[in-house]
């Protein structure tokens, strides 16, 4: 047969007009995808973002075979094109912004058939693509375009087309992917096992999500704004323990029966995520003003710096028991989200080696025996009282600084400082001023 067919011809013309059509300026592809429910409400979603992304427009993906003699695949004005116009007066959206399963394989065997025997991937997945490409040019080259991919990636229609399709576009940087879930409730904690196996399933399919939507369930909306926070961080530390992937960019959805506050919401939400990061401006994740200052000297005065105590906001952190990586990061994302600018957070852990760690990053508490309101004489004899009688007075504090973007970018940096406790002066009474541990701890090699 090589010698009566040109081999991966189909392929070969379908690339070149995919170099030819696809953009080569700053543009971004947002491929919208659902799990577990292919009625999840991706159309309402998408609705508000084309409402509250400036330059955009959309794309829709069925695999259907057919559609009506008005192009719809259902009445006018009750398809996501009816959703999309819903929250978008003034525009309209019709065959020009839709591809249609039953179309492309038509218009592919037709275009392709006689050159070789065509397969849905890659040769169906490149045709698609080149379409996107092309539809994204008569449109109107869109800075931003919202590609609604209908049903479920595991769909047979689907997952050999966009599963391929999404991985070329994603490793060039062209597109990201947007993933719609819903959150659990049992009346008193976040269930996460639904949004654990929408990222799951993608991950399987080495598509790595940017940003998860997590629709609150309806009984959910009596969560303030620190447990909404919460729950953000829950998610996100439970799809990195669960499949060491990081995802920070989650956006917890409130159940809303008036749809305009939906699109006020998004507006808050994603915005800031998408657009331009001003990197003059930082907000220091403490109330501290010994920290402050300290930060204001280290940064420098090309910087405009806030502090949490420059916000109206009552936010209760709950910080992990066991790093303090987590706790610095939970106080920065958390923060970032607040005020929409770039967040610092710091967290230090003390860990005695003889003690199995203890007191850990619950310093203060000595890793919860200790009140809230300890003093540092109760933190002093408390220390006295755990050290008696140890041979190995080993310990070393680990601190820990992360750094967020509104965009999802983190940078995480960590310090060992290892040392030993004075074994002479932890026996003398506290001197009532100062940090207990500084009057006792000696850094190793530094002899203060």
């Amino acid at each position: 047969m090589s010698g009566v067919y040109e081999n991966r011809k189909t392929i070969r013309i379908l690339s070149n007009l995919i170099e030819e059509y696809k953009p080569k300026e700053d543009v971004n592809y947002y491929f919208i995808l659902g799990y577990p429910r292919s009625d999840i409400g991706k159309g309402t979603l998408v609705a508000q973002l084309l409402a509250t992304t400036k330059d955009s427009d959309v794309i829709k993906f069925d695999g259907l075979l057919n559609t009506n003699a008005n192009g719809r695949h259902t009445a006018v004005g009750h398809d996501d094109f009816g959703v999309y116009e819903r929250f978008n007066q003034g525009k309209r959206w019709g065959r020009e912004h839709y591809l249609l399963g039953g179309e492309l394989y038509r218009d592919f065997i037709h275009d392709y058939g006689e050159y070789e025997n065509l397969q849905i991937n890659p040769h169906m997945s490149l045709f698609v693509e080149y379409s996107i490409h092309k539809m994204w040019n008569d449109i109107g080259r869109p800075k931003t375009l919202f590609i609604e991919v209908g049903g479920l990636i595991t769909d047979p229609e689907v997952d050999p087309i966009f599963t391929p399709m999404i991985q070329r576009l994603t490793a060039e940087k062209l597109a990201k992917v947007i993933l719609l879930s819903e959150s659990g409730f049992n009346g008193e904690y976040i269930k996460t096992k639904t949004v654990q196996a929408c990222v799951n399933t993608f991950l399987e399919r080495r598509i790595e999500p940017y940003l998860l939507f997590a629709r609150d369930v309806k009984d959910m909306n009596n969560f303030d704004l620190s447990k909404r926070l919460d729950a953000e961080r829950i998610i996100s530390n439970k799809i990195k323990d669960s499949f060491n992937y990081n995802l920070p960019l989650v956006i917890t959805v409130p159940f809303f029966d008036d749809l305009d506050e939906y699109t006020k919401y998004i507006n808050k939400r994603f915005v800031p995520i998408i657009s331009k990061v001003d990197d003059k401006n930082i907000v220091l994740a403490t109330k501290n003003k010994s920290k402050i200052e300290d930060f204001k000297l280290y940064i420098g005065d090309d910087y405009n710096l806030s502090s949490t105590n420059d916000y109206d906001y009552d936010i209760d952190i709950t910080e992990g028991m066991e790093s303090a990586i987590e706790n610095a990061l939970a106080k920065a994302r958390t923060w970032c989200k607040l005020t929409n600018k770039i967040a610092i957070g710091d967290d230090t852990g003390f860990f005695m080696h003889a003690l199995n760690g203890e007191p850990g990053v619950a310093t203060r508490r000595w890793g919860g025996e200790l009140n809230e309101d300890a003093t540092n004489e109760d933190f002093w004899n408390h220390l006295q009282e755990k050290t008696k009688g140890l041979d190995d007075l080993s310990c070393h504090f680990e601190q820990c600084i992360a750094v967020v973007s509104p965009n999802g970018k983190e940078k995480i940096i960590k310090n060992i400082n290892e040392g030993i406790l004075n074994k002479d002066k932890l026996k003398n009474k506290y001197n009532g001023t100062g940090y207990p541990l500084g009057a006792v701890f000696e850094s190793t090699g530094r002899e203060k």
